[in-house]
């Protein structure tokens, strides 16, 4: 046993003084052991740590160099209510496996295709969603006879295989278009104008989904935003076809006429989808009067015609006086007999 008192070390004869002072040698190695042991466990602790480091950068350049990519998605922003739309999603597996596509439309899965099923397309059902399951597959799905409800954002969802099970996912919005049943309507209009007259005209869309949008055009320019006037659109009915209306309001200078005349138009658009305009002709009313003026020298140069005429049949009359006077006067005349 190793004495651990150092007055009991003084104590002991010359032959154990060998054996305490390995007695001595083996205390120290034992206080100094916990730290050696704490060193250790550091040590391997860093070492774990960079090995799942390293491991972390290979796996990340193995992500890298092997990802899963989304090509193309593409879905119709506008769409004529009751046609057929296609909305396409493409992805490239660079060494990967796929595992699924899926569909949603607002958020709710209305489509999924799983390689290894059989079939491998599946449909869930939602309004306003008609997906034709036959002439859909993973890089498709077709959508039959669209109708209001069937607008909102799509978004298609590409999963590869275990072990990464990457995915990634892009959305589009498609709007359903219903086209108004005539082109825009301009009230308010005058069919004559004096320069400083003020013209206020309005300008309105039939129902249809999504709104028109209306600007207005003066012979053939667009208008400055300082003279058109915004009005709030309005729902006419409950499928929500809406209806716009785009004041215009100005001050009539005099190189709005062109030639006497101005010209109004009103032009409705939908997308690339409905285009349709209504134009007015506006007279200038000094223009206008000239006609009248005109007119009314012409009756007068009738009527001095008329009145020269009038002045000069007196003196008809007056040279006929003497061959009528002389015709009265042989007439009363009583002739002498012959005796």
């Amino acid at each position: 046993m190793c004495a651990r008192d150092p007055f009991t070390q003084h104590q002991l004869p010359h032959h154990h003084k060998t054996e305490h002072h390995q007695c001595h040698q083996q205390l120290r190695v034992e206080q100094q052991a916990p730290g050696a042991r704490k060193s250790a466990t550091g040590r391997t602790a860093a070492t774990s740590l960079q090995i799942w480091y390293i491991l972390h950068v290979i796996l990340v350049l193995i992500d890298i160099t092997s990802s899963l990519t989304m090509t193309e998605v593409k879905i119709p922003n506008h769409i004529m209510r009751l046609k057929s739309a296609t909305l396409g999603c493409r992805y490239a597996l660079d060494g990967e496996s796929l595992y699924s596509v899926k569909w949603y439309k607002d958020g709710n899965e209305i489509y999924r295709y799983l390689p290894r099923n059989k079939p491998p397309g599946e449909v869930f059902p939602l309004p306003g969603v008609n997906i034709d399951l036959r002439n859909s597959s993973d890089t498709q799905i077709l959508l039959r006879r669209v109708t209001l409800q069937s607008s909102g954002v799509y978004r298609c969802e590409v999963s590869g295989e275990a072990p990464a099970f990457n995915t990634v996912s892009e959305s589009e919005t498609m709007n359903v278009v219903v086209t108004p049943n005539h082109g825009p309507k301009i009230s308010g209009g005058q069919p004559r104008y004096q320069i400083g007259d003020t013209v206020r005209v309005n300008c309105t869309s039939s129902p249809s989904k999504p709104v028109c949008h209306l600007s207005w055009l003066i012979n053939g320019e667009p208008v400055q935003k300082a003279h058109l006037r915004q009005f709030d659109k309005v729902v006419v009915n409950r499928d929500g076809l809406e209806m716009a209306r785009l004041g215009l309001e100005f001050r009539v200078r005099a190189y709005h006429f062109k030639h006497g005349d101005m010209k109004l138009k009103c032009v409705a658009k939908i997308s690339s989808l409905y285009l349709q305009s209504n134009e007015e002709s506006v007279e200038s009313d000094r223009q206008q009067r000239a006609p009248a003026l005109e007119s009314r020298e012409t009756v007068a140069a009738k009527s001095s015609t008329i009145a020269a005429a009038t002045s000069k049949l007196p003196s008809f009359l007056i040279a006929l006086l003497p061959p009528l006077f002389l015709l009265l006067l042989f007439q009363d005349w009583t002739w002498p007999r012959d005796s």
